[in-house]
């Protein structure tokens, strides 16, 4: 759902700009964010008290969330009016993102109240993400539209200034949301808002993953499961920056697909079998279980398990390994 352009100008004229309150070296004086039509310059401020005597004039409100476990929490805390303040416990599951709009909705929401008496509000938050969604404009987000429905309600004098406090930096505001956030968890109710299907995304898809890794583990017979025991793991990363031969390689012997080990299908005989040691001629046999090759791997790799060996050894000493045996070529 998309609002009209020329609703979009009347609710970036209700936002004044977004203050963003942090020294970071890597950026220097100039923020790279995407400026807001017809508002002033985004600044980007040192977390110094001059910054607060700036806004003196603003009432100054603050959101936060807190998350233990399962739990969730949003809260508003108005220092001047401690009263005024509000805390609500979410529904288990919902993202820190999510807890951190609630928050900020719970102020816009109030703020209604306070228009009689002021016309100048700023919000102080600590996650630095939800202030991006709503500069970003970003309304496909569901709390993203909520916020900017009731902005709009809002008369044309009344603005609001979004302040970015990393870590807080010691405003006595924000320290106390903090605690009404963490207090609100004990709370046995839960507030009306159901979860976001974006925060149940990542619940979905570990329970997908683990009826997966279910049944990969009764597959045990099979020598994949000894490369990639967990389905999780990328063991691709383990070649990269090695050169595109290397990286085809270390693929190969994890796979067990090399010329030197399955070249008897494609010439119709049997498999390999090394008498002497009365094994198969496989990728494990060559890199591990061979006698006559122990004292060549032990000085490149002491693994005794396949898949430790490519978690935990580099490719360049799986290759040295390779060369002196000269079966690199082979693979």
């Amino acid at each position: 759902m998309h609002l009209p352009e020329s609703c979009l100008h009347i609710l970036l004229k209700r936002f004044n700009n977004i203050w963003t309150t942090a020294n970071i070296p890597h950026l220097g004086g100039r923020c790279p964010w995407f400026q807001f039509q017809n508002l002033g310059r985004i600044l980007l401020i040192l977390p110094t008290i001059g910054l607060l005597r700036s806004r003196a004039a603003c009432v100054r409100l603050s959101s936060g969330c807190s998350k233990l476990e399962e739990k969730v929490a949003a809260a508003a805390y108005f220092p001047e009016r401690p009263d005024c303040s509000k805390a609500t416990r979410l529904r288990d599951g919902t993202c820190v993102f999510s807890a951190e709009l609630e928050g900020i909705a719970l102020w816009v929401t109030e703020i209604k109240n306070l228009t009689k008496y002021h016309t100048n509000f700023v919000i102080y938050s600590d996650i630095l993400s939800a202030l991006q969604a709503i500069q970003s404009k970003n309304f496909k987000v569901k709390d993203i539209r909520r916020l900017f429905s009731l902005i709009r309600k809002f008369p044309p004098y009344i603005h609001i200034s979004f302040v970015w406090i990393p870590a807080h930096v010691g405003i006595q505001g924000n320290e106390n949301v903090d605690k009404l956030a963490k207090a609100a968890l004990n709370k046995a109710s839960y507030s009306g808002k159901l979860i976001c299907w974006s925060d149940l995304k990542p619940k979905v898809k570990a329970y997908i993953h683990t009826v997966y890794q279910t049944i990969w583990d009764t597959e045990g017979a099979n020598k994949l499961h000894e490369v990639l025991p967990d389905l999780g793991e990328d063991l691709h990363k383990r070649g990269e920056g090695a050169g595109r031969k290397r990286e085809t390689v270390i693929c190969r012997l994890r796979m067990d697909r090399t010329w030197l080990t399955q070249s008897y299908l494609l010439k119709n005989k049997e498999q390999p079998f090394r008498y002497a040691c009365d094994s198969l001629y496989t990728v494990r046999y060559i890199l591990i279980e061979c006698p006559d090759f122990q004292d060549t791997s032990r000085k490149y790799f002491t693994v005794t398990e396949l898949y430790r060996l490519f978690q935990e050894v580099s490719p360049s000493r799986i290759f040295g390994y390779l060369k002196e045996l000269c079966v690199h070529r082979n693979i």
